[in-house]
């Protein structure tokens, strides 16, 4: 990941808050949790991998770890998240490191994205809400423009578009989009 590409997926986390401005950053970075669990991330996943800026590591790891126990949110540096990712309310949140996330994902509390016994992660496509509860286990795949209901038990592939629900969770309608549209 260069320098612009952190930039970017910083500026797009913000943007799905607020619109971005130099002051906005360090208000949402000492106010809004979702904000700094977010942002330390980005930072973390940047220089882990920087010999140059190994020093600052032990510290942004110390942040990021404070800020995973604060909000409840265990999101480990290197997981492959695209822009624009959002906790709406935080706690009970656990994000398996090999899951693949697409951009403008919107995370409610309570939520596990996780493997099966080592039988794969999920790969999560763009514009998906998962909603309080949501337990996306496995190697599924969950397309794009999705709504995954509360406390819905996702353990079979999800079309694009799709809104689903249920243990385990099945397919309700076709209009993911048109329930989204308030949450990206």
């Amino acid at each position: 990941m260069r320098t612009s590409e952190l930039k970017h997926l910083i500026k797009s986390d913000l943007e799905r808050m607020t619109h971005y401005s130099t002051r906005q950053v360090l208000k949402y970075l000492l106010f809004n949790a979702s904000f700094k669990i977010t942002f330390w991330f980005r930072i973390g996943s940047f220089i882990k991998h920087r010999k140059f800026l190994k020093l600052f590591y032990p510290i942004v790891f110390l942040i990021h770890k404070s800020n995973q126990y604060k909000t409840g949110i265990q999101l480990n540096f290197g997981t492959d998240i695209g822009e624009g990712l959002t906790f709406v309310h935080f706690s009970s949140i656990v994000i398996n490191y090999q899951a693949v996330i697409g951009k403008n994902c919107t995370i409610f509390n309570g939520v596990t994205i996780g493997s099966v016994r080592g039988k794969g992660v999920p790969t999560i496509g763009d514009n998906v809400v998962i909603a309080t509860g949501a337990k996306i286990l496995g190697n599924v795949t969950v397309g794009n423009n999705v709504m995954i209901g509360a406390n819905a038990v996702v353990v079979n592939d999800v079309p694009d578009e799709a809104v689903v629900g249920g243990i385990p969770a099945r397919v309700l309608n076709m209009e993911g989009p048109k329930h989204i549209k308030h949450y990206i």
